[in-house]
């Protein structure tokens, strides 16, 4: 976190910002490599006391060295041009360039003043057009339990665009900090940005328009039932439902499935009472090995193996694999490179992301570090423009809902952190869920739906730039698992297996026996808790009693 500027640094009436606008001349256009000139941000704020997340949000930007600010203060005079917010142009100091785009944190500024800016007013807002910082921002999406929502529009002479969104998994009625929608506020307004430093301006947007009207009172009064029905409905989910993978293939080629709503998935294995198989992946050149993870509800924790297919529904027997890590393992990405197979696992536990290779005696060898003291989550390497890269989860910034990229000339590294990650903020696209493949002329990337949970199907992402400096993706499919039978809750995984494709789905089922151990679990943390606070009762008790101390007695009293 960027340590808060004072009000004298960050704000400006409009006869100071005349006389000696605020531009950030220590940052130099080098630090966005093809940039020819950086973007000029003005963020308008109520007053010279705004609030401290605003003070954050201009802090961040100014810090990235992405771009130039200027803080406008607005006037008592809302939704018009004619705030003191805005000195005319002809007024303006020889110092301050074109401007790229005002940024308005109030949500009272024109909309239509933006004629001497290049991109327009932007605002930051929920579906519903409720500005960041007002009372009911997102108030209907967290009560649905569909997580936040925030969308970054620009208002312009062609109209209002949607520049980009994030989302974010949380739980019905969860109270979510201003900080943490500062992130994400942050991340939205970088990302813009950085585009316009490398490509020199955006890139055309769709059309964006709110979802309805504002809310009425009886709307809001809705959305709390709705919220503390959902709130509930989780709590007996939680407490009574354990999900159960499986994994299987469907008889088409990966970039066919990815072009399917629906897949006629073939199951493999049967459903165990107390372990599970997902995160399927084939081995290259292979048209009957997977490497998958399995996962042992009993102790709670996963471990990596092999199956061998044998034509029937019922694979060989699962073989360990050992990539020499402890804990949790899941996500056991394959690919070839020059001649060798290599391997990166999902090790958050660890907090490590190592690069393994398949020896010639068929052990696994630990080859290269590639991520250390992160918590990294469904690694998925690929190459583009002569790149390797690595798209990756940081669990420390959100389970479901963060992209994060590194990238490396040699696949054994050195390996650089991507200068805008997160690179993506979104609960229902983000997390990594299979291979980046080539499809013509296009690249797409499979990413996880985690809409309200973990897991509930797959979207497919084209991506548009992936360059050191800039990384752009948008959705343009979503692969559902409804209509299946056997597995109709969730889809997370798919992958090439020859010409078929492997994916896993999931079935909610009550399971007694995790049930029981819950239940088991709860009532003895409980018994637990209340013998120790008993035992220190009874120490308290007896050095009372022993102690001629006053100053203690009083102490051990109270």
């Amino acid at each position: 976190m960027q340590e808060i500027a004072t009000e004298s640094d960050v704000m400006h009436t409009e006869s100071d910002l005349v006389r000696e606008p605020r531009r950030d001349s220590s940052r130099s256009v080098s630090e966005v490599p093809g940039a020819a000139v950086l973007p000029v941000l003005v963020f308008v704020l109520n007053s010279r006391h705004g609030t401290s997340w605003e003070h954050e949000l201009v802090n961040r930007l100014r810090a990235s060295g992405i771009c130039e600010t200027l803080v406008w203060e607005l006037a008592a005079q809302h939704g018009s041009c004619a705030g003191s917010a805005r000195p005319s142009r002809d007024d303006a100091a020889p110092q301050v360039r074109d401007i790229t785009a005002i940024v308005d944190l109030t949500g009272h500024f024109g909309t239509d003043c933006h004629g001497d800016t290049a991109e327009g007013v932007w605002r930051i807002c929920d579906r519903q057009g409720v500005v960041l910082g007002e009372e009911h921002h997102g108030l209907e999406t967290i009560a649905a339990g569909v997580g936040i929502h925030l969308h970054l529009v620009a208002s312009t002479s062609a109209g209002t665009t949607l520049i980009d969104k994030a989302g974010a998994f949380a739980c019905p009625g969860e109270r979510v900090s201003m900080q943490r929608l500062c992130g994400f506020a942050a991340t939205l307004l970088l990302s813009a940005a950085r585009e316009i430093a490398v490509l020199g301006t955006l890139q055309p947007r769709p059309a964006w328009k709110p979802d309805g009207k504002r809310a009425t009172l009886v709307q809001r009064m809705m959305w709390k039932l709705r919220e503390l029905r959902n709130r509930l409905l989780r709590l007996l989910r939680g407490c009574l439902l354990v999900d159960y993978w499986m994994v299987g293939i469907v008889d088409m080629r990966l970039t066919e499935a990815m072009r399917s709503q629906h897949l006629p998935v073939r199951w493999i294995g049967k459903r165990r009472g107390t372990q599970y198989w997902a995160d399927p992946f084939g081995v290259p050149g292979s048209k009957d090995e997977i490497y998958c993870e399995e996962f042992d509800l009993k102790r709670n924790v996963g471990r990596i193996v092999r199956l061998k297919l044998n034509g029937s529904a019922e694979p060989d027997p699962p073989e360990h694999v050992d990539l020499g890590l402890a804990g949790h393992l899941s996500y056991p990405y394959l690919f070839p490179h020059k001649g060798a197979l290599y391997c990166v696992a999902e090790s958050a536990q660890s907090r490590r992301c190592v690069l393994n290779r398949l020896d010639e005696g068929g052990r696994w060898a630990q080859v290269a570090v590639i991520l250390d003291n992160t918590e990294v989550a469904d690694p998925t390497i690929f190459r583009h423009q002569g790149y390797f890269w690595l798209a990756y989860t940081d669990v420390s910034l959100g389970a479901f809902d963060n992209l994060c990229l590194c990238y490396a000339s040699d696949l054994l590294g050195p390996w650089h952190a991507h200068p805008q990650n997160p690179v993506k903020i979104d609960h229902q696209s983000s997390r990594s869920a299979g291979a980046v493949i080539k499809d013509g002329d296009e690249l797409l990337r499979v990413a996880q739906v985690c809409k309200s949970g973990y897991g509930q199907a797959i979207a497919v992402n084209r991506i548009l730039h992936c360059t050191p400096t800039l990384y752009r993706e948008e959705v343009i499919r979503t692969v559902s698992p409804e209509r299946d039978q056997l597995n109709p809750h969730g889809i997370h995984t798919m992958s090439a297996l020859g010409d078929r494709t492997l994916v896993d789905g999931k079935h909610s089922v009550i399971n007694y026996w995790v049930l029981r151990r819950r239940i088991t679990s709860r009532i003895t943390s409980r018994i637990t808790s209340r013998i120790t606070r008993a035992a220190q009762r009874l120490l308290c008790v007896g050095i009372y009693q022993h102690c001629n101390d006053p100053l203690l007695r009083c102490v051990l009293e109270v």
